[in-house]
């Protein structure tokens, strides 16, 4: 990691569902610069926890601070504030259907306050460079394949400058050979030193890009490793059990 500073910590989180406990005490910090990669069966935990650190979910216990700062979970406002610095990535792309890429795309941060009109379009045109997209800023997201919805998607995160980007699963709903060109997108914010937290199944990735990969388990950390050791000599026997299902 390239800083010591904690963009977002978490701390004792704990989220039920109708009895159910989905975050068990969970304690987790992401630091300027670092990429965090979290893994764990289906209904561990994982999507819950990236939505409670973004303030989607509302936490039963715990807390969660943002640069230091604590941000009350039923704060409304100050999550609002919050979440323009803190992009997030969803599964299923989360693009408005009636608008144009380039609507999608400069919404936010107009609504926001965040650019004019004319920087954020200028700020839409660049970003859709960058990841290939260049030419489809007039195509409406129904036009655009699985693969093509997600970087736009990654895009309107971006066009907010957020200081660290959250990603629930961003390939589980495309198809294998649309995976690519969303990693490819996602190594490209590595490089460029983008803070980051991951939930993916995408082993090869997280091996490739992560400084630390957490291991989540109904509702907690089980374990937490550099990509290596993690993947070549995982501690706990449950780790070694996820691990060598998936491998």
């Amino acid at each position: 990691m390239s800083d010591a500073r904690a963009v977002v910590s978490a701390r004792g989180l704990v989220k039920r569902y109708k009895g159910m406990c989905a975050l068990d005490g969970v304690d987790l910090e992401i630091h300027a610069g670092e990429i965090v990669v979290i893994v764990g069966p289906s209904g561990s935990g994982k999507s819950t926890l990236i939505r409670c650190l973004n303030g989607l979910e509302t936490i039963d216990a715990g807390s969660i601070r943002i640069d230091g700062r604590e941000i009350p979970s039923q704060a409304r406002e100050e999550w609002r504030l919050a979440r323009q610095r803190i992009g997030m990535v969803f599964q299923d792309y989360s693009l408005f259907p009636h608008f144009t890429v380039l609507r999608n795309i400069t919404l936010a941060p107009i609504r926001a306050g965040r650019l004019s009109p004319e920087e954020a379009d200028k700020t839409a045109r660049r970003l859709l460079e960058r990841v290939g997209l260049g030419g489809y800023a007039n195509a409406y997201p129904a036009e655009l394949s699985g693969g093509q919805q997600q970087r736009v998607a990654i895009v309107r995160a971006l066009a907010m400058a957020p200081e660290v980007m959250l990603f629930d699963e961003p390939t589980s709903a495309l198809d294998p050979e649309m995976i690519r060109e969303v990693l490819d997108v996602m190594r490209q914010l590595s490089s460029a030193g983008m803070t980051m937290a991951i939930v993916t199944h995408e082993m090869g990735f997280a091996r490739e890009v992560a400084d630390r990969i957490v291991f989540i388990d109904r509702g907690r950390i089980v374990e937490t490793g550099a990509p290596e050791q993690f993947l070549r000599s995982p501690r706990s026997p449950r780790l070694q059990e996820f691990l060598a299902k998936i491998l």
